[in-house]
C-alpha cells in the first residue's frame, strides 16, 4: 500500500517537473541555434545565451564519459545498434519460451500498480511467457539498464562537478588579498624587460575564442581582431619594445588562442623582430597548453600532450638565454615522457646584470576535465620546491613570471575570480615574503603575470612583513578588459629597476602606425599610463 502510494505521488511530480525542464529548456536550444546565424551582428543577449548553451553541453558531455560514447554511437550506427538490440530481444523471447519460464504473481501484481502497467497483460500470473512476453521483457530489462546507466553516470557527473567546485571555491577562500599601490612616479631606473601577455594569435583569418565563442565586448569603430589585425599589432609592439632594447623580453602565456601548431607559425613570425641582443623567456598559457573549448571538448585531454609537446619545440626556436634547466625536447612518441618534460622545465631561471634573477613558472599543473574549469593556475608543490631552493642559493632583486593571477583584489569577492587564480599562489607570495623579508634593501620581489585581461599594479603584505609586488598585465593586442568589455588598446610594460631597489612599471600604448618608422623615444617622453607604479 506505502509502495503504491509512494508510485503515484512520484507519476504525480514527475510529468509537471519534465514539463517544466522542456519549457525551460526548450526555448533556450531554439535561440540559442537561431542566434548562432548570425554571427557578427547577433543581439549580445542571443551571444551568451548561445555561449551558455554550448557551455554547458559541453561540461555535460565532458563528465557523461562512456555514457555520451554509446550515444554517440547510437547515432552513427542506429540502423546497426536496432538490428542488433531486435535479435537480442528475438533470441531472448526464444530462450524464454523454449525453456517454459513461468511468471510469479509479485511481478504481475508490481506491473500492474506501476507505469509498466501495459506489460502486465504480457505476463499472466501463474502463466507461461509466450514468445512476445520473452521479447518484451528483454526489452524492458535493457532499457532499464540503460536508465540505470545513465543515472549512474549524472549523478557521478554532477558529484565530480560540485565536488571540483566546492575545492576551488574553499581554496579561494583563503586565497592572498592585493592592496592597490600607485606609488610615485619616481623617475630614472634602468630597463630590467619588456613584457607582453595574452597576444591570442589566431590563424586563419578567425577571430580570437573569446570574442568569437564568448562573451568578451569589442569595442565600436574598432577592426576586429582577426588573424591579420591580431599579428599587426604584435609586429607593431616588437617594433617598439626592439627601439628601447632591453635586456630581456618576457612572453607571460597565452601567446596563441588554441595552442594550434598553424598559431604557433604565426606567432613566431611576428616575433621575428626581437632584437639579437634581447633574451627571451616564455611561460605557457592556458590556452596554450589547458584549454578545453565548448565547441570542441576534449574531456580525456587527449589534445594536451600534443599542445604541451608542440610548446617545448617552440620554446627551442623562440627561447634565448643561458637558461637553466638546459631544455630539451623528449621522444614524440612517449606521452608520459612528454608530460614529465614539461614538468621539468620549470621553474627557468636567468641571472641578469646587476644581480637580478628571474624565475618562469608554469602555472598550467591543475589538470581539470571540465570546459568551466580548465582555466583554474596551479603550480605544484614540486616546482615549488625547486624554486624555494634556488632561491636560498642567492640574494638580490627577484622577479618571477607566471601566467596566471596569484591573489585576488581587494573588494567584494568576484565568483568567476574563483576560476582564475592560481590555488597555491599564497604560497608562492609567502615564500617571496620571506626571502625579502630576510634583506629589505636589497631582496626586492616582483610578480609579473596576465591572464585576466586585467592591468593593476598592487602589493602583498604577508603577516611576517614580507611585501611582495604583483603587476597584471592585460591582453597585449586585445586590451583591458571591465566587466566583459575590452578597450582595443594595444600596450606592453617596461620594467625598471632604480638604484634604490623600488620596482617601477610603466604600461606603453600602441602608437598610431606611421608610414615611416617611428625613433626609440627619449626616457622623459615615454608616456606611462595610470598603471604606472613603483613599490619596494
Amino acid at each position: 500500500m506505502a509502495r503504491r502510494a509512494a508510485l503515484r505521488v512520484l507519476y504525480l511530480a514527475l510529468l509537471p517537473v519534465l514539463v517544466l525542464l522542456a519549457l525551460v529548456v526548450a526555448p533556450v536550444l531554439v535561440v540559442s541555434s537561431v542566434a548562432s546565424q548570425g554571427r557578427v551582428w547577433r543581439p549580445e543577449t542571443w551571444k551568451k545565451i548561445s555561449y551558455g548553451s554550448r557551455y554547458f553541453r559541453s561540461s555535460f558531455r565532458g563528465r557523461l564519459g562512456e555514457v555520451v560514447d554509446v550515444i554517440d554511437v547510437v547515432r552513427d550506427r542506429l540502423i546497426l545498434m536496432v538490428v542488433v538490440l531486435a535479435a537480442a530481444c528475438g533470441a531472448g523471447g526464444l530462450a524464454v519460451h523454449l525453456l517454459d519460464i513461468g511468471v510469479p504473481a509479485w511481478l504481475s501484481a508490481w506491473l500492474d500498480g506501476s507505469f509498466l502497467s501495459f506489460l502486465a497483460s504480457l505476463f499472466p500470473a501463474g502463466g507461461r511467457l509466450s514468445f512476445g512476453g520473452g521479447a518484451a521483457l528483454v526489452l524492458a530489462g535493457c532499457t532499464a539498464l540503460a536508465a540505470l546507466a545513465l543515472g549512474v553516470s549524472l549523478y557521478a557527473w554532477l558529484a565530480s562537478a560540485l565536488g571540483e567546485a566546492t575545492r576551488v571555491i574553499l581554496r579561494y577562500g583563503g586565497a592572498a588579498t592585493l592592496f592597490p599601490d600607485p606609488g610615485d612616479a619616481i623617475p630614472g631606473g634602468r630597463l630590467v624587460l619588456c613584457q607582453i601577455s595574452d597576444l591570442h594569435i589566431t590563424a586563419g583569418g578567425r577571430e580570437p575564442y573569446e570574442i568569437e565563442e564568448g562573451s568578451a565586448a569589442w569595442p565600436d569603430g574598432v577592426s576586429r581582431p582577426d588573424t591579420a589585425e591580431l599579428t599587426g599589432r604584435l609586429r607593431r609592439l616588437v617594433a617598439e619594445i626592439a627601439a628601447m632594447k632591453p635586456p630581456l623580453v618576457a612572453l607571460t602565456g597565452d601567446m596563441t588562442d588554441l595552442g594550434e601548431e598553424a598559431q604557433w607559425d604565426e606567432l613566431e613570425a611576428a616575433l621575428s623582430g626581437i632584437p639579437a641582443s634581447s633574451q627571451v623567456l616564455m611561460v605557457p598559457g592556458n590556452h596554450d597548453v589547458a584549454i578545453n573549448v565548448g565547441t570542441a571538448p576534449d574531456p580525456y585531454l587527449t589534445k594536451r600532450a600534443e599542445r604541451e609537446q608542440r610548446f617545448i619545440e617552440v620554446l627551442t626556436r623562440v627561447e634565448r638565454g643561458p637558461f637553466q634547466p638546459p631544455l630539451h625536447v623528449p621522444a614524440r612518441k612517449r606521452a608520459r615522457r612528454r608530460l614529465r618534460a614539461i614538468a621539468g622545465l620549470y621553474p627557468r631561471r636567468l641571472d641578469l646584470e646587476g644581480g637580478i634573477r628571474i624565475f618562469g613558472l608554469n602555472s598550467n599543473r591543475y589538470r581539470s576535465r571540465f570546459v568551466g574549469s580548465n582555466a583554474i593556475g596551479q603550480i605544484g608543490g614540486a616546482q615549488l620546491r625547486r624554486l624555494a631552493r634556488a632561491l636560498r642559493r642567492g640574494s638580490g632583486p627577484v622577479i618571477v613570471l607566471l601566467h596566471h593571477h596569484v591573489a585576488r583584489l581587494a573588494g567584494p569577492i568576484s565568483l568567476n575570480d574563483t576560476f582564475m587564480i592560481a590555488m597555491d599562489g599564497p604560497r608562492l607570495l609567502e615564500m617571496l615574503a620571506a626571502y625579502q623579508q630576510k634583506n629589505p634593501k636589497k631582496n626586492s620581489a616582483l610578480v609579473l603575470h596576465g591572464h585576466k585581461h586585467l592591468a593593476f599594479f598592487g602589493h602583498y603584505r604577508s603577516k611576517s612583513g614580507g611585501r611582495v609586488s604583483v603587476y597584471a598585465h592585460p591582453s597585449s593586442t586585445l586590451g583591458h578588459e571591465t566587466d566583459g568589455h575590452l578597450d582595443g588598446v594595444a600596450r606592453f610594460a617596461a620594467i625598471r629597476l632604480t638604484e634604490d631597489g623600488i620596482w617601477r612599471v610603466e604600461t606603453h600604448p600602441l602608437r598610431p602606425a606611421r608610414s615611416a618608422a617611428p625613433s626609440p623615444p627619449a626616457p622623459a617622453e615615454a608616456e606611462p599610463t595610470a598603471t604606472e607604479a613603483a613599490a619596494s
